[in-house]
């Protein structure tokens, strides 16, 4: 990954490039904090926190999920579990990994590419909005951004030892968060390190990689019963295997967060697919220049993990692909400097950035607004169902239940459609009943969904908007109003 040069952005640029990286990074935490700190929980979201948060119980910890996130909220959801005061710590650290993340790079690059790669990724609706949301996509996002830039900047400092350790350290964090992603990313530059024999490139990548999958491993040996078995129930949970997903990502563009369980992902958005198709452009005439290693680095890193979920995962989540842009986004922006050297196509350029960050601002505000009112619901719902008298010990299972769980501190069984019960009570509803749990059965019926519902009593929930839920307790519950409803 030799440069030609140890610092290839001038030093008397650099302190100015390193104020341009910490305005947008703190631009970045600023809109976090006005638009997107309100927004309740996702159902994924509420599995990572209850694993830490103080007085939720844990819920049900699957197989494709890796532990990094929790240690990422640990500090803040030991002391409270209140979503608005994680909102806001996550918001901070963001912008301080935003910062980090880019910072290497502009050793590496001339001076306008980090701050501009860092802004166009900070100006992703899809980065706003996941931001400060507990979950993982975008920590491997940071952490892949400083892995490589790291881990290329070693190849070209006399002393590298430093660069090496925030290199090992980059990946770690990766691959804690999703040991598989952080796998895929690293890929390019493990097998550039092996093929040509420079060892410390390999052992930094393979070090911070390690990390992640030792914890993983003793966990599937621990919990899942083994590696194989952790493997084969985390592609069966997420449709792994050979497919291709590309339309189905072009439709989520602009949303939904996931297309899969019978959601409609809509239309092919023709302004997220413009500046989707303008990405590998920019990116090939970002790396087409002197000095491009790291840049191809970053391409290829990027590309290695956008191709797996585009041909290995059956469905679309808009995240997933959240570390491949972070990536990508340093080549493009090197692609736009090039053609800001010239007058006419810098006039070209600079609409074209309008453009983009305008059908982002958009997005973000349309989907934002369409995800608030959504969440708002769950805290109602929790609301509703503590004056009903579910308050712990208790046990929710089915719509939403995850989510409302968390808020109501109860725990839960989610489900999408499938109620289950069709012979009997579900096991898992069975043992908070044993345990003397109070049980409650969401559903956005009165009919019941499951055999199992026919005795239970539906209690309506009337919520804010004219929506309303239900609630369906078990006979002899001690939690039931006469009037059958909890306005």
């Amino acid at each position: 990954m030799h440069e030609g040069s140890p610092d290839v952005g001038s030093p008397r640029a650099r302190p100015a490039a390193y104020l341009a990286l910490a305005l947008v990074a703190a631009g970045y935490t600023a809109v976090q904090l006005v638009f997107t700190a309100r927004f309740g929980l996702g159902w994924d979201e509420s599995v990572y926190l209850s694993q830490v948060a103080r007085g939720v119980p844990a819920a049900e910890f699957t197989a494709p999920r890796a532990r990094g996130v929790q240690l990422l909220v640990a500090p803040i959801a030991l002391i409270t579990p209140s979503v608005t005061a994680i909102r806001v710590y996550l918001s901070l650290l963001s912008g301080l990994a935003l910062f980090l993340a880019y910072a290497p790079w502009i050793r590496l690059q001339p001076r306008p590419v980090a701050p501009l790669a860092a802004a166009l990724f900070a100006g992703l609706w899809l980065s706003l909005f996941y931001a400060n949301e507990a979950m993982p996509n975008m920590w491997v996002a940071y952490s892949g951004v400083a892995g490589v830039g790291l881990a290329c900047l070693a190849e070209t400092r006399p002393r590298p030892r430093l660069a090496t350790a925030g290199a090992v350290a980059a990946f770690a964090v990766a691959s804690l968060a999703r040991p598989s992603d952080a796998t895929w990313l690293a890929l390019p530059l493990l097998a550039y390190g092996i093929a040509g024999r420079r060892p410390r490139l390999a052992l930094a990548t393979a070090g911070g990689l390690a990390i992640g999958w030792a914890q993983w491993t003793a966990e599937a040996v621990l919990r899942f019963g083994g590696p194989l078995a952790r493997l084969r129930a985390a592609g069966a949970e997420n449709a792994t295997g050979l497919h291709f997903s590309l339309p189905d990502h072009l439709r989520a563009l602009d949303g939904p967060l996931l297309c899969r369980f019978g959601v409609e992902c809509g239309g092919f958005p023709p302004a997220q697919i413009a500046w989707f198709a303008a990405v590998p452009v920019f990116a090939v005439l970002g790396v087409w220049r002197p000095r491009g290693r790291a840049l191809v680095a970053a391409l290829a890193c990027g590309l290695s993990l956008a191709l797996v979920y585009l041909f290995t995962v059956g469905y679309a989540a808009p995240r997933f692909l959240l570390p491949a842009y972070a990536l990508l986004a340093l080549p493009v922006a090197a692609g736009i400097a090039r053609l800001c050297r010239r007058r006419a196509t810098a006039v070209l350029a600079v609409i074209g950035l309008l453009c983009y960050f305008v059908v982002q601002a958009r997005s973000a505000y349309v989907f934002g607004r369409q995800v608030h009112a959504a969440r708002a619901v769950t805290a109602e719902v929790a609301s509703r169902l503590q004056r009903l008298g579910l308050s712990p010990p208790c046990f929710l299972y089915g719509h939403d239940a995850v989510q409302v769980a968390y808020l109501a501190r109860c725990g839960s069984h989610g489900v999408f459609r499938h109620y289950g019960g069709t012979l009997s009570v579900p096991s898992s509803i069975r043992a908070a009943m044993s345990r003397g749990d109070r049980v409650g059965v969401l559903t956005t019926s009165r009919e019941p969904p499951a055999r199992f519902l026919i005795s239970w009593t539906p209690v309506e929930l009337r919520l804010s908007g004219g929506k309303k839920r239900y609630v369906f307790l078990p006979p002899g519950s001690p939690a039931r109003p006469a009037a059958g409803r909890i306005p």
